[in-house]
């Protein structure tokens, strides 16, 4: 077993651990439900807004319901609200509340897709005060954003672009406190222990710190890996 001192967790990403010390949540969409893999890695899954439309809604959401059932699937996700795509606000908002009951009735953290629409996200944990961890995952707004967004009870995720030359996801990385933050790859090409020296940095921690830091917060919103480690 890795030690979990050591660890660095992938909180999203969209492949297989590149080296010992990584441990990935996977994400998986749920039309995909379930992969030929699951019995060897950990998953999130759901209906992500991109496929809505594409998928029949029952199936879909049949799927994300049966895959809760599975040791192997940690969180229901990446599930959302995106408004640069053209499906109807009020259609994505529906499928993604049957969702979070489908998290909650699972005691299951959602790993959360928001473009553009973090008003609407502030206005549904206000409205529907989710038992759940709610994290936002791969954050690309401001400082501002990121402080009501934790205001508000969300968790948040930041990928590559910390380490570019965007200001005001560095900015908001400042921002979210330790205890509020994961790390994540996504769909890059960077090596998530590249994503954690420079959060380190950035916060001003030991990369040691950051790490036991991150393994404390996975445990704390996400009951089944505290039962790995």
């Amino acid at each position: 077993m890795v030690d979990e001192k050591k660890l660095f967790v992938n909180i999203h990403g969209h492949r297989q651990a590149n080296n010992v010390q990584e441990w990935v949540l996977r994400s998986l969409m749920a039309s995909q439900y379930p992969p030929d893999d699951i019995e060897y890695g950990h998953y999130s899954v759901g209906f992500h807004p991109y496929n809505v439309g594409k998928f029949d809604e029952q199936d879909t959401l049949n799927k994300v319901r049966l895959s809760t059932e599975n040791p192997n699937v940690f969180a229901i996700g990446e599930i959302g609200l995106d408004k640069s795509i053209d499906v109807p606000m009020d259609v994505q908002k529906r499928i993604f509340e049957k969702q979070v009951d489908i998290a909650e009735f699972s005691d299951l953290p959602v790993i959360l897709h928001v473009v553009r629409a973090f008003n609407e996200m502030i206005e549904f944990m206000k409205a529907h005060n989710p038992s759940v961890p709610m994290i936002i995952h791969g954050y690309n707004g401001n400082r501002e954003m990121a402080a009501d967004l934790v205001k508000a009870g969300f968790l948040i995720s930041f990928g590559e672009a910390i380490a570019k030359d965007n200001t005001k996801v560095i900015e908001a990385c400042k921002e979210v406190p330790l205890d509020h933050m994961f790390l994540e790859t996504d769909e890059g090409e960077m090596d998530i222990r590249e994503v954690y020296f420079t959060a380190a940095e950035l916060k001003e921690v030991s990369l040691d710190q950051l790490r036991v830091q991150i393994v404390e917060n996975v445990k704390n919103h996400m009951p089944k890996f505290a039962g790995i480690f």
